[in-house]
């Protein structure tokens, strides 16, 4: 039986096109003068590599300013 691990692994293609919509919206934000916190790179990482799902993006970003000030 396999692993819930490898139950949900997403395919390379899908982790690539992940990774484009994260530098294109890291692009857009620095277009407004914004820039990522780098120790919010988990949480973006864990979204590339199908670990979480969009949706669930916004609400650790709060999660983690709010226990960060």
């Amino acid at each position: 039986m396999a692993s819930t691990l490898e139950k949900t692994r997403i395919s390379d293609a899908e982790m690539e096109q992940r990774r484009r919509l994260v530098n294109s919206a890291d692009h857009s934000n620095a277009m407004e003068g914004l820039k990522r916190d780098p120790a919010t790179d988990h949480i973006f990482e864990a979204f590339i590599r199908g670990e979480i799902e969009a949706s669930d993006i916004v609400p650790m970003l709060k999660e983690f300013r709010a226990a960060n000030g």
